[in-house]
């Protein structure tokens, strides 16, 4: 057993460690086995005797009416009209009753409607509300956080107790005193119409450690904590709420697994406990009797047997589950008599007020009694805070209940349950993209939902959707539609959480499943409740290639399932309960971490998300500046997308808004993207030696002053090249393309396109090689870019590989790393609106350049050159600089060997001034020469620029990826705003200062 050192202040907060809490893993957990706990909880030094100063002046203020009133805790709704709000204000201002219970509503108008209240009652009143999963289970315009069944599924308990944490304080923030949370019941009959989704599991260890972690972030937000349903509502089959369950149990059962975590908690701090309506043969005989109402529940076991000293609550008196046994008045009686403090929603507060004053005038009740409760219960008010009441301010509200940290907890709440149950062939995360065609059906949702979206952001799926309550002849259809593809992903999405409605599974659901299982390899992505299973076959079941349960669906459960089914994150969850005869509890195969990158929030790797906000100020300032129409920019930090949006328009005309998945045209990344990626891989396979020279692989060039040239010298430009050759120069004739080059029309003399409606003669690629090598070279070996080199190198390329160029990228790296963008000669591939245009070309194809590549030179070449001619769009474009950033290795293939990339990266002629690796630019070595990358990016770091307005660059010492695509040459080639404003450098900037913000808080902020 562990010591735990406890600082109880009035409050009763306990200060929580997590790492603390002694537990028992799932995987060591059996029936004979104790829960280790904290050997000391607050609970053990609450007083025996709840007296203090103010709560002795308090109750002697009273009179008996407003004694026993004390004690109730009424409904209340702020969606109502201004006469049910004047009846709650009566109720208060007449009786002085204890308590609020707030229901239906928003959290505006329940603070107003609080603080109101507050200022009539005499006694100031303890608030409390149902906010099991936060308080959107009452609350509209609040965060919803994952039901407990979705909680149970995770292996760790320190997020839980975060949540907890952070209900607790939006509890306080809209004046709430009293959470009705956890839920601790252990749901153990898949058939419980009233608790199941809102319980852990069925696993007694794995409830009562997700209890006790819920239960202590709670309490350490002041809030207080209540834990329900006692003894245990796990194994019913009817609902209190509308009947009187029975629970068949016999002693040890109920004591060794139901009353189980009500131990557990109580004995690590529990500061109230709510009592459930329901018959229990075992421990009170009588028959229809409520152990509500029960002393030998109540008293006996709980607070005698039990130890418990904290505020014992019923549940609610209006519920039938009770209501239907004892009138009211009476009902109100008895369930203090059992050893309740707090009456719950009593039904007629009038009548109750009479009754239970009378029971102590007339001795049924003794007045040392009713002061012991209602002491107790004033206790509990100047616990938190009561005795010192000051209304919560309304400013900023939402913002406060809509905080960042609140949405970034719900997404690390809901990823680390997603749960991967059956996985055959370990086909999730899927492998090997270029070699299965996949399509994805959305059942019960529209096409290109969340869900379809993101699995948009690693593969092209063909994306189909189909009604819940689909005929048989669209079933048909849609299977026979279905057979081309190889893997089919299948999501059961908008269901319900009630066994009644089962689930929301229809029959036709079932048969759309069944029939698609039947022919493809299909993934099952189920967002629904686990137990919504039994409903499938045991045929369905077999076929299913693998399921991966989300328990509920939303936005971020289907982004979630998405990222787990491609390797994004990794599958983490388990089971929590059992579905027989399928899948026992605790069923869950865990998947690598990082197989590809993450979609996530900045807080994922440290960074605060408002210090990227820079980025979009210098990037909408780009573009009020007229520096560029719009923009796209990605970053990729420890292999997650921690940024990746897009800004203004296609053109400055503001018709079209730039979209993540436009096509930007590379320009010079293709450099690197393309020609040198190409010349890596070649190296790899010995094709190529880059210490050979040029003519030793293109033979074209022998004989020539280009003989001798080292492909080494030319990928770092050093190879005496001039910069460029205007080849388009001499195709004009009166400021206009020449008829003899170029035609109008295809044909098999005019067969390459350099723009819309041009097409050049067959004969001038070869002339355009012949240029290149009529032209003299410079006179001494110096670092001067050129776009010659690549040209050539190109040709050499295809030689080596006896293919194009653009067909040799596609399949070696663009395919298998599933980037749709990427590649050459867009317009074959997308529609024209999603191509991004570049310059309107006054001088050679008298245009504006959209789909066909802005490089002249390329544009001649047929768009498919070694120096230019790629397209693509920012995050596709980060992942291949991060499957370099990884040493070549990415989803499980390694493309590029780790030394190779080591070689390539590397300042290669540093003694000639010459910054350049192979390839790849680097930052400058020459002091107060001006460097193509940022102040802060390392010596390790390097990339490349493009003409358009394009960058890309890696840092692998701060695991660093960074993506900058414009089009800033539209409509005129000449403006160069972008390097004036420094808009790269200073984004790139940006995001290092944002990096380096949160390693400082890391070292100056110590951990609670």
């Amino acid at each position: 057993m562990l010591n735990r050192k406890i600082i109880l202040p009035i409050a009763l907060v306990a200060i929580f460690s997590l790492s603390l809490i002694n537990v028992i893993s799932p995987e060591k957990s059996s029936d004979n086995k104790e829960f280790i706990i904290s050997e000391y909880g607050s609970i053990a030094n609450l007083p025996s005797v709840f007296s203090t100063s103010w709560v002795d002046s308090v109750y002697n203020s009273l009179t008996l009416e407003e004694r026993v009133a004390q004690l109730l805790m009424i409904r209340v709704h702020t969606d109502k009209d201004a006469i049910y709000y004047n009846e709650i204000e009566r109720l208060v201002r007449e009786y002085n009753v204890g308590g609020l219970c707030f229901f239906r509503g928003g959290p505006e108008r329940q603070l107003k409607l609080t603080n109101h209240l507050q200022s009539k009652a005499k006694t100031p009143m303890l608030v409390s509300i149902d906010a099991e999963w936060g308080l959107s289970m009452r609350l509209d315009s609040t965060i919803s956080f994952p039901r407990q069944m979705t909680l149970g599924a995770i292996r760790s308990e320190r997020h839980i107790y975060e949540m907890g944490l952070l209900i607790g304080y939006q509890a306080k923030r809209i004046g709430v005193h009293i959470n009705f949370a956890p839920v601790i019941d252990v749901n153990n009959n898949p058939k419980n119409p009233v608790i199941n989704f809102r319980s852990f599991g069925e696993c007694r260890y794995n409830v009562a450690r997700k209890g006790i972690a819920y239960m202590q972030g709670m309490q350490d937000a002041g809030i207080i904590a209540c834990a329900k349903h006692f003894p245990g509502h796990g194994d019913t089959d009817s609902d209190s709420h509308y009947t009187l369950p029975v629970i068949k149990h016999p002693v040890d059962v109920l004591d060794s697994i139901h009353i189980y975590p009500f131990r557990q908690l109580i004995d690590n701090g529990l500061l109230s406990v709510m009592v459930a309506h329901l018959n229990i043969p075992a421990l009170d005989k009588r028959k229809n009797y409520p152990s509500t109402l029960s002393y030998r529940i109540v008293t006996n076991l709980l607070q005698e047997d039990m130890g418990f000293k904290g505020l014992v609550i019923t549940d609610a008196l209006d519920m039938k589950g009770v209501s239907d046994y004892v009138k009211p008045g009476e009902l109100e009686v008895q369930a203090l008599k059992a050893g309740n403090d707090i009456l719950l929603l009593p039904q007629d507060v009038n009548a109750a007020v009479k009754a239970l004053a009378e029971a102590i005038t007339n001795g049924e009740i003794s007045e040392k009694y009713l002061e012991q409760k209602v002491k107790k219960v004033l206790y509990f008010k100047q616990s938190v805070g009561l005795n010192k009441y000051r209304p919560m301010p309304v400013r900023n509200l939402h913002r406060d209940l809509n905080s960042n940290n609140a949405t970034i907890l719900n997404k690390r709440l809901i990823q680390s349950a997603i749960t991967l149950i059956k996985n055959n062939d370990s086909i999730v995360p899927i492998k090997y993209l270029e070699k299965n065609r996949i399509a994805a059906v959305s059942i019960g949702s529209a096409k290109e939902n969340a869900f379809q979206a993101m699995i948009q952001n690693y593969y092209p799926a063909e994306l189909y959707s189909i009604d819940k309550e689909a005929s048989d002849e669209q079933i048909k259809n849609l299977t026979a539609e279905l057979k081309k593809f190889d893997i089919v992903i299948v999501a059961v999405q908008n269901n319900n959480m009630f066994v009644n409605r089962r689930y929301g599974i229809t029959n036709q659901t079932i048969k759309i499943i069944d029939q698609i299982s039947a022919q493809n390899k299909t993934i099952l992505a189920l967002f629904a409740n686990p137990y919504s299973l039994e409903y499938f076959s045991k045929k369905t079941i077999g076929n299913l290639h693998s399921i991966i349960i989300a328990y509920q669906d939303g936005v971020f459960y289907e982004q979630a399932t998405a990222q787990v089914i491609f390797g994004g994150m990794p599958a983490r969850g388990r089971l929590p309960v059992s579905v027989p005869p399928y899948f026992p509890v605790y069923t869950g195969i865990q998947t690598p971490s990082g197989f590809r990158i993450r979609f996530s929030s900045p807080e994922k790797v440290g960074i605060d998300s408002e210090k990227l906000n820079l980025i979009d100020s210098i990037a909408i300032n780009g573009i009020n500046q007229k520096a560029y129409p719009g923009c796209q920019i990605a970053v990729i930090k420890n292999g997650v997308v921690i940024y990746n949006k897009s800004f203004g328009h296609h053109t400055y005309e503001k018709k079209r808004p730039v979209r993540n998945s436009d096509l930007y045209d590379l320009a010079s990344l293709t450099k690197i993207a393309s020609t040198t990626l190409s010349i890596m891989k070649l190296v790899d396979e010995g094709k190529i030696d880059i210490k050979q020279a040029l003519d030793y692989y293109y033979s074209k060039i022998q004989g020539t002053t280009y003989s001798g040239i080292e492909i080494r010298e030319i990928l770092a430009h050093q190879a005496m090249l001039r910069a460029w050759i205007p080849f388009y120069i001499n195709t004009l004739e009166n400021n206009k393309p020449n008829e003899r080059i170029y035609q109008k029309y295809f044909s098999e003399e005019y067969p390459t396109q350099v723009a819309k409606d041009l097409y050049i003669h067959k004969n001038f690629r070869d002339s355009i090689f012949n240029i290149i090598l009529e032209t003299p070279r410079l006179e001494r070996k110096r670092y001067v870019y050129s776009d010659l080199g690549f040209i050539m190198l190109a040709e050499m390329i295809e030689g080596v590989v006896g293919e194009t160029l653009d067909n040799y990228v596609m399949k070696s790296f663009y395919g298998p790393l599933g980037l749709e963008t990427l590649g050459y000669l867009p317009l074959s591939r997308y529609p024209l609106n999603k191509i991004i245009p570049t310059e309107n070309d006054t001088v050679f194809r008298k245009q504006i350049i959209q789909g066909y590549v802005n490089d002249p030179a390329a544009a001649m070449l047929g768009g498919v050159s070694g120096h230019a001619g790629l397209f693509g769009n920012a995050i596709d474009m980060a992942v291949l600089m991060e499957m370099i950033n990884r040493k070549g290795n990415y989803a499980g293939r390694q493309y590029i060997k780790p030394e190779t990339i080591e070689e390539f990266t590397r300042v290669q002629y540093a003694g000639n001034q010459n910054r350049r690796g192979l390839g790849f630019d680097k930052p400058t070595i020459v002091k107060k020469q001006q460097s193509p990358a940022c102040a802060s990016a390392s010596a390790e770091s390097y990339g490349h620029s493009g003409f358009t307005g394009t960058y890309a660059w890696v840092d692998p010492t701060e695991n660093l990826v960074y993506v900058f695509l414009s089009n800033r040459v539209f409509p005129d080639a000449t403006n160069r705003k972008i390097n004036d404003l420094d808009i790269r450098i200073n984004i790139h900037q940006a995001i290092y200062d944002a990096i380096n913000a949160s390693k400082y808080l890391e070292k100056t902020i110590t951990p609670l």
